[in-house]
């Protein structure tokens, strides 16, 4: 029987096209995939052993032994049972969060927040756990301005409240914080295992749980305060929830959609929308032919439960930024980087802070960036930003992209736009956004899009030759297998997965921790040799400063040297904690300095050492 009179007796991959152009397709599509090897993966060789295994695993799927044996254990998982399946999904979700707690303390990684997002997160979610989202305003709120934090007209945290909502139970629980992400994380893994299931089969839900836990970026933010492991978890619990209720129809399916939506509007609304719009087009597909009745009560069911979640960022809104329909997060990116949403012409403010390192960040980081944030720049910002960032950080490894072309003849089922439908939504609605192009653990959230591409093409292969799948299974299997473990840490120690280090926030915490004494206050004096991406004003431990033990404040004064004498801007702060806590020793830490740490006294000597000033003598 010849391959193409094969095909024609099985569903073909492709719909639209007969068996014979897709048979035709077939290399004029890998000669496509050897060109976005060379263009988008950049030619890509990885280490020296990389090819060797891929070589390894054509070899492997040549000799039949060999793939007969690959293949019967390809098709032992391949179709489990659904209580085989949960079985399975539940031993991924555990095994993946404490894979990834070892591989990072097996690449030595802190255990301790380093990008400024994260302490603010932490003190949402300390106000979380004190059942607020928001405190009162501040009694000096310039000494506490910082980065992603909002300290008028109340004291609270930029972000959305979706991330601290789920990850604010490790704190009641007296749980170190990031245990949190290292169970959603794990939760992701399983829930990316079932899918994959759904609309695949088994065999690939496996591997693209292994392809998954390879993604370096993925491995990174699985231990941090984040927001994007939360966005992934529950746009993979959308998508599971569409396949389910396109499978039985039942309203709860429709009722648990909702409720991720809403979650996911109220973590990172614009992924969320991405998510919501690819599988709203599922949903419309389903309920073409459909009375207005039914499309209302889908609407319904949908609706109602994203209420709840709706209704706290409403009142979130309302209470800090004083306006129902402007977030917290909208309010202060205007404020401190404008030009981030949208497009724009002409230059960016050069000032927008009195807090020197914000103002240096802001020219140093973000000034550039949202100037060529312009309508005339789209296609080489798309090209050369975003597109760039999920070709690179989303794809498991340069040598993928020589059999992803292969799955556009696998794109005719619905099931599978659930899946990779956010990919375009995504490239489209996060172009108005700047920061989208330059940060590559943004691509963390279209993850399931880019591993079905990339396993896609072994069901298009078999679809298309299917006297041959033994050998395809073989080859493609062991060769994804092989690439995802030589990138884990177990097998190559060079990995380090974190892109950003930060030696003099770690170096600030350990003199902390040894040389001061709670109850204090540290006030850090900023200098141009200190590196603005490390930020230590942070009372991140608690929901209101006045509770930590070691207090950190802002030293407002140009000159170090005006410090406890005639004119230092800090008198204010003295006066306060005199009245409150009298006995809270000053420090002060000069970022500048081999010896940064000097003690000054207590919140009373200070006051008395600075008086003359103010007593017009």
């Amino acid at each position: 029987m010849t391959e193409t009179a094969a095909i024609s007796e099985n569903k073909t991959p492709a719909s639209w096209l007969s068996p014979r152009v897709a048979l035709w397709l077939t290399p004029v599509l890998l000669v496509l995939g050897v060109e976005c090897w060379l263009v988008e993966g950049g030619g890509n060789y990885g280490h020296r052993h990389q090819p060797l295994l891929i070589l390894g695993a054509i070899v492997c799927g040549l000799i039949p032994p060999i793939a007969a044996i690959f293949e019967r254990l390809w098709k032992t998982v391949q179709h489990p049972s659904p209580g085989t399946r949960r079985i399975i999904a539940i031993v991924i979700c555990i095994g993946s969060s404490l894979f990834l707690y070892w591989s990072q303390r097996y690449e030595h990684t802190p255990f301790r927040p380093k990008f400024q997002d994260e302490f603010s997160y932490l003190i949402q979610m300390h106000m979380l756990e004190h059942g607020r989202l928001w405190m009162p305003a501040l009694p000096l709120p310039e000494y506490f301005d910082t980065f992603y934090v909002i300290v008028r007209p109340v004291y609270a945290s930029m972000y959305f409240p979706g991330t601290a909502i789920m990850y604010v139970p490790a704190l009641v629980l007296n749980l170190p914080y990031f245990v949190a992400p290292l169970i959603a994380s794990g939760l992701c893994a399983g829930l990316l295992y079932v899918v994959i299931t759904e609309v695949l089969d088994g065999a690939c839900g496996l591997l693209a749980m292994v392809i998954l836990l390879s993604m370096r970026m993925f491995r990174m933010m699985s231990i941090m305060a984040m927001s994007q492991t939360p966005t992934l978890l529950l746009g993979l619990t959308m998508i599971w929830a569409i396949l389910q209720w396109r499978k039985s129809k039942r309203s709860l399916w429709l009722l648990v959609f909702g409720a991720a939506v809403g979650w996911a509007a109220i973590t990172r609304p614009a992924e969320a929308l991405c998510f919501a719009i690819a599988l709203a087009c599922v949903i419309a597909s389903e309920m073409c032919k459909k009375s207005w009745q039914s499309w209302a009560k889908a609407a319904a069911w949908i609706v109602i439960p994203a209420i709840p979640f709706l209704a706290i960022q409403l009142i979130a809104n309302r209470n800090i930024t004083g306006r129902w329909f402007t977030t917290p997060f909208g309010m202060y990116t205007d404020l401190n980087y404008p030009g981030a949403f949208g497009f724009h012409h002409g230059s960016a403010p050069v000032h927008v802070s009195n807090i020197p390192e914000k103002q240096l960040f802001y020219q140093e980081f973000v000034k550039g960036v949202n100037e060529q944030h312009q309508f005339k720049n789209l296609i080489s910002w798309q090209l050369h930003g975003e597109w760039a960032a999920v070709s690179t950080a989303g794809m498991p490894d340069p040598f993928f992209w020589l059999i992803v072309p292969m799955s556009i003849l696998g794109f005719w089922k619905k099931e599978l736009w659930a899946v990779w439908g956010v990919l375009p939504f995504y490239l489209v609605i996060l172009c108005g956004y700047s920061f989208a192009a330059v940060l590559p653990h943004y691509v963390i959230v279209i993850l399931p899009a880019t591993i079905l591409l990339c396993l896609l093409p072994i069901r298009v292969l078999t679809d298309i030759f299917p006297r041959r799948s033994a050998m395809i299974h073989t080859m493609t299997g062991l060769a994804m297998v092989a690439l995802a473990l030589v990138d884990m840490p177990l097998f190559d120690r060079t990995i380090h997965d974190q892109y950003f280090e930060t030696p003099q926030l770690r170096a600030i915490e350990h003199v902390l921790d040894t040389k001061v004494s709670p109850p204090a206050v540290v006030m850090f004096h900023f200098n141009r040799g200190a590196n603005v991406s490390e930020e230590p004003v942070f009372n991140s431990d608690v929901a209101w400063p006045d509770d930590a033990p070691i207090i950190r404040v802002h030293d407002l004064n140009p000159k170090i040297l005006a410090i406890g004498k005639s004119g230092d801007r800090d008198r204010p702060l003295y006066e306060y904690y005199a009245r409150i806590d009298p006995k809270r020793v000053f420090y002060l830490f000069d970022r500048g300095q081999v010896a940064p740490l000097k003690r000054l006294g207590t919140a009373e000597e200070m006051v008395s050492r600075t008086r003359p000033a103010y007593d017009g003598r």
